[in-house]
């Protein structure tokens, strides 16, 4: 493999103690913000420039707040190269400053919350009983009050924010299928490293506690991150039905597929999904609606190898 060109250049230690001064943080979120001072008077807007974030030393001083100049210096040398850059124009956030703004927003850090229980409208597929959408702990658990079926992912508190309790569930799926999006196209939902995937049966992936007997052979999807080492898994269904050819087939029949809770997809929903062949993996995905059907056939990397479809 040719070398890439992309090298570490720091360690993480030296890096996340740049940003362990309160100070910092502020530079950050002032660039950030640069947008908020542009429109306030001439002088300001030759200082800042909404459209890129950038501004000159002193007006980002005067915004931090901070009178001594050297001390200023002191702290967004700390930021330069990593976090801030200088350009002709003044100071700009790098993409890792950016990135770091975005993790204050998004609440995982500095945000908590939970949500009494909020009954579903669609029953368990497998036994027909209620299910009950839960947020606590940075986690939504979407569990059948009778069986053992549940689908649970992390979530930050920050995706909630602004949103009414009745909204969870909806908010909630729209990030999911982000995520599963993210990872269905190959990169990990954490640290943006490679994903490398695999298909396996539930029961090689579940506690036999969690298990119904006759799902135990259906196939499940694997995702682990080549760098993190970060895991995650879900049902083929959910990861194949943002695919083209399956979008689709949804749409002809009036359903967008982004609306579709996770939940309700897959070998535990309405697209059942089979094992072909152990070695090399190859499986079988039915959509049904109305009178016509999808078939698809993917391997284990989630590849569609050969379809079909039929209208009775």
């Amino acid at each position: 493999m040719s070398d890439p060109g992309i090298v570490e250049t720091a360690d993480p230690e030296t890096v996340f103690k740049a940003l362990s001064d309160a100070t910092r943080v502020d530079i950050l979120l002032a660039l950030w913000n640069t947008d908020d001072r542009s429109s306030s008077s001439s002088d300001s807007r030759a200082r800042w420039n909404a459209d890129d974030r950038t501004a000159t030393f002193s007006a980002l001083r005067e915004a931090v707040g901070v009178a001594d100049s050297g001390q200023f210096n002191y702290h967004l040398d700390k930021l330069r190269d990593r976090f801030v850059r200088k350009t002709d124009d003044g100071y700009e956030l790098t993409l890792a400053g950016s990135q770091i703004v975005g993790a204050i927003h998004n609440g995982a850090y500095t945000m908590n919350g939970s949500i009494e229980p909020i009954d579903l409208d669609a029953p368990c597929p497998t036994c027909g009983a209620d299910r009950r959408f839960t947020y606590e702990d940075e986690t939504v658990r979407v569990e059948c009050t009778e069986c053992p079926i549940v689908a649970t992912a992390g979530v930050p508190p920050g995706v909630f924010a602004g949103y009414d309790r009745e909204q969870f569930p909806a908010v909630a799926n729209r990030y999911f299928m982000t995520i599963f999006q993210t990872v269905a196209s190959g990169f990990c939902w954490y640290c943006d490293g490679q994903i490398e995937t695999a298909v396996r049966p539930i029961a090689e992936t579940l506690d036999a506690e969690e298990l119904i007997e006759e799902f135990a052979d259906r196939p499940i999807a694997q995702f682990t991150c080549r760098r993190c080492g970060a895991e995650t898994s879900g049902d083929p269904g959910v990861a194949m039905q943002t695919h083209p050819l399956v979008a689709g087939f949804f749409f002809e029949h009036g359903i967008d597929v982004r609306e579709r809770p996770f939940w309700e997809v897959g070998a535990l929903g309405d697209a059942p999904t089979t094992f072909v062949e152990d070695d090399p993996v190859l499986v079988d995905l039915t959509y049904v609606l109305d009178d016509a059907s999808l078939r698809i056939r993917f391997d284990e990397d989630l590849q569609i190898v050969e379809t079909e479809r039929s209208e009775t």
